[in-house]
């Protein structure tokens, strides 16, 4: 593999975080591996084509938000009731989507400094998407009904 050309290559499909990409840096030959790439860009990124919002689960009942996923869809909760939400990373983004409606759930944030503490889901449709920052989820967009 020393003799070939990176032209030569056999293309990867995908990539994982630990996996190692090569790097010439002040002209010394580094590895890096795609998570030390990606964790810090610092720079201005672009796309060109859609961007998926991957990683989801399904809540059909009261109970926690997942803060491990991307993605929430609240699907036909059997009953009413509250969701609660554990503490995220810094800068972490929240996305909560009600596509199927038997029962309305109200989502309790700890953030009464801005007079919204409750983000209930009524209707097939209802959304919120969320970041955490300085250790509390604010609502920063979606069509839910917001109150104190």
């Amino acid at each position: 593999m020393a003799d070939s050309k990176l032209s030569e290559l056999t293309a990867a499909t995908s990539v994982a975080a630990a996996d190692t990409f090569y790097l010439v840096q002040s002209s010394t030959s580094k590895g890096v591996t795609a998570a030390n790439l990606f964790a810090d860009v610092a720079t201005p990124v672009s796309f060109s084509d859609k961007v998926s919002i991957a990683d989801a689960d399904t809540v059909t009942g009261p109970g926690a938000v997942s803060v491990t996923t991307n993605v929430t869809r609240l699907t036909n909760p059997s009953t009413g009731g509250t969701l609660t939400i554990a503490a995220g990373t810094e800068g972490q983004l929240k996305i909560i989507v009600m596509d199927g409606n038997s029962s309305a759930v109200t989502l309790t944030l700890d953030d009464s400094d801005l007079g919204h503490d409750t983000i209930t889901f009524n209707n097939k449709g209802d959304t919120a998407t969320l970041i955490y920052t300085n250790s509390k989820w604010w609502l920063i967009g979606g069509t839910a009904t917001v109150a104190n």
